[in-house]
């Protein structure tokens, strides 16, 4: 992280005010990953992902966790964490508690320690509450994205391998 960055970065709660500007941050991070991968993303309407995330915000469960960065009252990245369900006493998954993690940065924002320091917030969040695990899905070939987190300490636990049937 810059010290410009480190030094002016304010991690908060999301408010619905904020959710223009996360999907402005959102409808970029789709570009960058439909243009990695066409096949698997897409670009959604600005508008659409506005309703989303507004909605997600008024369904919040108190045991979820939304963020923002914000750097001169501009929000440049958001995290959100979603408690996971502990698998059923059938299957052979540990039984762990934990959270599954979305997060974007502003694509100028990236490499100046925005995604660090909503990673850090989330990982005090979790430990605060007892949880065993953070998880998150992060796309093969976006390697600039899978070297944070494996800077973080995130490790690789299952592939996802998918087979389109269409064409």
């Amino acid at each position: 992280m810059t010290d410009a960055a480190s030094s002016t970065a304010r991690i908060r709660a999301t408010t619905p005010d904020d959710a223009g500007r996360i999907a402005d941050i959102y409808v970029a991070m789709a570009r960058h990953h439909a243009a990695l991968d066409p096949a698997e993303y897409r670009v959604p309407a600005h508008a659409a992902v506005v309703t989303r995330f507004r909605t997600e915000l008024e369904a919040a469960d108190e045991v979820d966790l939304h963020l923002v960065a914000e750097v001169d009252g501009i929000v440049v990245g958001q995290l959100d964490a979603f408690m996971r369900p502990l698998p059923s006493a059938g299957s052979m998954r540990m039984p762990r508690r934990g959270a599954l993690i979305g997060i974007a940065v502003d694509e100028d924002w990236r490499g100046r320690g925005i995604g660090t320091a909503l990673m850090h917030a989330a990982e005090a969040w979790a430990r605060d509450r007892g949880y065993d695990t953070l998880e998150l899905d992060v796309a093969d070939p976006n390697g600039e994205a899978r070297r944070l987190y494996e800077r973080l300490g995130y490790g690789l636990v299952a592939h996802t391998l998918v087979k389109p049937l269409n064409g």
